[in-house]
């Protein structure tokens, strides 16, 4: 199979493949005119290279485990994992920064006051509007009392806020 073919069953750029055979993670065999030729084994080694590049893992690791006669690709994800999870706290981190800057109303130094309709396109553009009531579980379990100021900053009423956070209790 050649370089165009196989980028083009795998959905890859045909820079790509030479960038994975520059690394040494494909080494396809050369036709006599020097072209690249990929046969079966190539193709399945693409395929375990594209499942672990959708895991996150570097290209590096990839290269180590495929190299390693008794690659450890448990240890590999479980790594993976925890570089996931310090990276899902930091975002967490910034969440409450930015229900912080929302609910107080301050911006660099300045007093913003959005309106409701406001609000919610920020929420809804930053992904939060696909489940409305996962982001406000979540806002409800990082840190209540600045749910709680966000739901005011929207101007719900207050029975609205009351009925919302008993209904995250309950499905808790």
């Amino acid at each position: 199979m050649t370089v165009g073919r196989l980028a083009a069953r795998f959905g890859l750029s045909r820079t790509t493949l030479l960038y994975y055979d520059r690394l040494g993670l494909l080494q396809p065999q050369r036709s006599s005119a020097g072209y690249r030729r990929y046969g079966p084994a190539d193709v399945a080694r693409l395929a375990a290279i594209c499942r672990l590049r959708a895991a996150g893992l570097p290209l590096e690791a990839i290269g180590r485990l495929l190299s390693s006669p008794t690659p450890d690709l448990v240890e590999a994800l479980a790594v993976r994992l925890t570089v996931l999870d310090d990276e899902i706290g930091r975002l967490r981190d910034q969440q409450r920064v930015i229900l912080t800057a929302l609910a107080g109303g301050q911006g660099a130094g300045r007093r913003w006051t959005p309106d409701r309709a406001t609000l919610v396109a920020l929420l809804d553009h930053a992904g939060m509007a696909d489940d409305h009531l996962a982001w406000h579980a979540a806002a409800e379990r990082a840190d209540g009392r600045l749910h709680q100021l966000l739901l005011e900053a929207l101007d719900l009423t207050d029975d609205e806020i009351a009925a919302l956070r008993s209904h995250l209790r309950d499905q808790a």
